[in-house]
């Protein structure tokens, strides 16, 4: 048979993209399962029948932020055996934190899903997320020079702007949201658009902020640490 170049010719059976499909799924590599260990001294899990506040903050370095603002030190209560998402009890502040540094985005449906019995039995949950600030389209001018600005999907804080199209919210905040909105439940997420990776005193200010007029109990500022040692910010 003669074909022209650029021609594009269909396989005779639906056999042929079969064959194809297989053949990819089979060099997939595996998944491997997410379980919670559980870091209390009986290894076993705590069920809570009723949460007050849940709130997620979540974005890469965040931990040692929130370590130190918010946690105060605090141990977790668990945290996935595969992933960086950690679950904190603050019993008398009528609060769980979870935080988490996860960056593969197709390990975030499988988080929220693992969040489930926490997510449906909270009273409110609040979400905070750190985004670059390049993903941000119609950017403000006033807003540009900014270190950080915020945005909200079905805010609480009034001050803050809500986000607007064609801005999308992802991650874990996204799946908490969705999972509560599935459930005829309401939930609130806060994208923290910055202009670098650092969170330092300047950048982390709106943020706590933030977490203040959610009610949250944390630091008034927070300092970045240098260690002159290894030229490494801690």
């Amino acid at each position: 048979m003669d074909l022209n170049f650029g021609e594009i010719v269909e396989p005779s059976s639906r056999a042929f993209w079969d064959d194809f499909d297989e053949g990819q799924e089979e060099d997939a590599a595996p998944v491997e399962p997410l379980n919670w260990e559980w870091m209390n001294e009986d290894g076993i899990e705590h069920k809570f029948e009723k949460i007050q506040h849940l709130l997620i903050l979540e974005g890469q370095g965040i931990l040692a932020f929130v370590s130190t603002a918010v946690l105060k030190g605090k141990v977790p209560l668990c945290q996935l055996s595969n992933g960086t998402t950690r679950i904190y009890n603050l019993a008398e502040k009528h609060l769980m934190v979870c935080v988490s540094e996860e960056k593969e985005l197709n390990s975030f449906g499988r988080i929220t899903e693992k969040m489930g019995p926490w997510l449906l039995s909270a009273e409110q949950v609040s979400a905070v997320t750190i985004v670059p600030n390049v993903m941000h389209k119609g950017t403000p001018d006033v807003e540009k020079e900014q270190v950080c600005f915020l945005r909200a999907v079905n805010g609480q804080v009034k001050e803050i702007r809500e986000l607007e199209a064609p801005n999308v919210l992802t991650g874990l905040a996204a799946g908490a949201l969705g999972y509560r909105k599935f459930h005829d439940k309401t939930a609130s997420a806060y994208a923290c658009y910055l202009d670098s990776p650092t969170l330092d005193s300047v950048a982390t200010k709106p943020i706590l902020k933030l977490l203040k007029s959610l009610s949250i109990d944390c630091d008034e500022s927070y300092e970045l640490k240098f260690r002159t040692s290894s030229n490494l910010y801690m």
